[in-house]
């Protein structure tokens, strides 16, 4: 007899809430239950685990669990550091988020079905093998059954590192291979691995299916040959990683003052590249030289946010500069990674299509080219800022001029962005500009939580890197608040704003 996966009493209720709730009665539904003293990440993990559960994959990234379950980590970190009402708001959208795509037709509803025949009498060596061989024979159902199984027997560690055999590869076609198992994986750090057969299951599904790169909509049939032939040239980075002699014997790990000028210069070359495609070189170059793989992605994080900041797109999607680098900082971090894995995934960063894109858009200097203006009180000018944002023209995502990926950043986003340097060279705590920024990227609700994912990566890094290089990632995240906050429609927001306010 079919059987269900179901919850305990209280995250049952909870997700059933976010599964059979009309889409136009979910944030009163919502804003009720933390009314009634629900915590907001309880009301967060349920919604990942009513999208995972009661979603299906569509042919492209955009739908089902992929970006609600891989913008729970960003989530949680943004109601940690936002405070009094504003920490319901990231809370509220990923309830709202959820709960649209198990409504739509083209995700949902669907049912999860529990595994009650696992043969759990095997060693946790087996049981990623049988995960390993399923997703490379693309058989779905088997490598759901997989981890499941890996979820009892393995520590999470090694099952990234089985993941991570397919992952690694398809990065070059589509970003998402490589960061929904990370991010979802992350999530779970969150909420717990209890909840791992649960989230882990579509991430799988996902691995393990053919891929349809020519099915994303937004990609022309160029872009499409251009991902597949960086896909097939994936050998050329395990040559490289073999060339240069990138080994655990020869590069270490950590990283420390020692290494202050070898990834600031790293930085600098990483930060003027004019082909972002020729990265992985530069960076296997470096560790060749002697940098550590905590060094070589510092280089990489404080780089590519500069030429993150010599973007002028206005695309409210590109955010995997910050979100690719995080998730490799993360990766590098479980010694139960094979050390090659972790170089590849390094070396291969600026091969990942949603970066490497960004070529004809470095036409900006990331440099302050404003100059000081003094030293204005700190709230004066975060009041300016927010104002500057919030002046910017908005545009409407489903009726733009051009292509997404030809979008040019209005002068509002550079004014806001110089007046963040302003903030910051006057000295002013970074942390409210964090903080602000959070706070405004709350209001967009179209881009799936592409921007509270670069919010959370954003200040993860300003805090991993050198305070004598880590102030572009403040700078970033201004900027791309700017980008999505005039962004329309917008649908959610106003109905929390509304609600909070009765």
């Amino acid at each position: 007899m079919v059987r269900l996966v179901e919850f305990d009493a209280a995250t049952e209720a909870r997700a059933r809430l976010i599964e059979d709730t009309p889409r136009e009665s979910i944030v009163d539904a919502a804003v009720g239950r933390l009314e009634a003293g629900d915590d907001p990440r309880d009301l967060v993990t349920a919604a990942a685990l009513a999208v995972s559960r009661s979603t299906e994959l569509p042919a492209d990234h955009h739908g089902g669990p992929i970006h609600p379950v891989a913008g729970v980590h960003a989530v949680l970190g943004m109601i940690e550091r936002l405070e009094g009402g504003d920490r319901r708001l990231p809370a509220l959208q990923s309830v709202a988020l959820a709960n649209k795509h198990i409504h739509l037709p083209s995700m949902g509803p669907a049912a999860m079905v529990a595994f009650d025949d696992l043969g759990r009498d095997v060693t946790a060596g087996k049981a990623l093998a049988r995960l390993e061989r399923a997703l490379h024979h693309r058989e779905p159902r088997l490598a759901e059954r997989a981890v499941t199984l890996c979820c009892e027997k393995a520590t999470p560690g090694r099952i990234l590192d089985s993941l991570l055999t397919v992952s690694l590869r398809r990065n070059n076609l589509d970003d998402h291979y490589f960061l929904y198992p990370i991010y979802a994986m992350r999530a779970l750090d969150a909420i717990g691995w209890r909840w791992g057969p649960v989230l882990l299951r579509p991430v799988v599904r996902y691995l393990s299916r053919h891929a349809s790169f020519d099915a994303f909509g937004e990609f022309d049939e160029e872009t499409v040959q251009d991902g597949i032939e960086f896909y097939r040239r994936y050998p050329e980075l395990e040559t490289m990683v073999d060339a240069y002699d990138l080994t655990e014997d020869r590069v270490p790990q950590k990283t420390g003052p020692h290494e202050d000028r070898a990834v600031a210069a790293l930085a600098d070359e990483v930060g003027e590249v004019e082909t972002i495609s020729a990265l992985p070189e530069i960076a296997a170059r470096a560790m060749h030289g002697g940098l550590s793989l905590e060094g070589a992605c510092e280089g990489l994080s404080v780089g590519g946010a500069r030429f993150f900041l010599r973007s002028h797109s206005n695309n409210p999607f590109d955010v995997h500069v910050h979100t690719g680098i995080a998730a490799r900082r993360y990766l590098i971090g479980f010694p139960e990674v094979a050390f090659r894995k972790k170089v590849l995934a390094l070396v291969g960063w600026a091969w990942s299509y949603e970066i490497r894109y960004l070529d004809h858009t470095l036409t900006w200097s990331w440099r302050n080219v404003g100059g000081v203006l003094g030293a204005p009180p700190a709230r004066a000018l975060l009041d300016e800022i927010e104002e500057r944002i919030l002046g910017i023209d908005g545009y409407d995502l489903n009726d733009l001029p051009v292509a997404i990926n030809h979008l040019v950043a209005p002068d509002g986003v550079r004014a806001a962005i110089r007046l963040a340097w302003t903030y910051i060279e006057a000295g002013h705590p970074a942390d409210d500009l964090f903080d602000l920024a959070a706070r405004l990227v709350c209001r967009e609700d179209v881009s799936e939580m592409h921007a509270y994912k670069l919010q959370q990566a954003a200040y993860e890094e300003y805090r991993a890197c050198r305070e004598s290089l880590r102030r572009v990632h403040a700078l970033a995240a201004v900027k791309q608040a700017a980008v999505v906050a005039p962004m329309t429609p917008r649908r959610v927001y106003p109905e929390i704003a509304r609600r909070l306010a009765a």
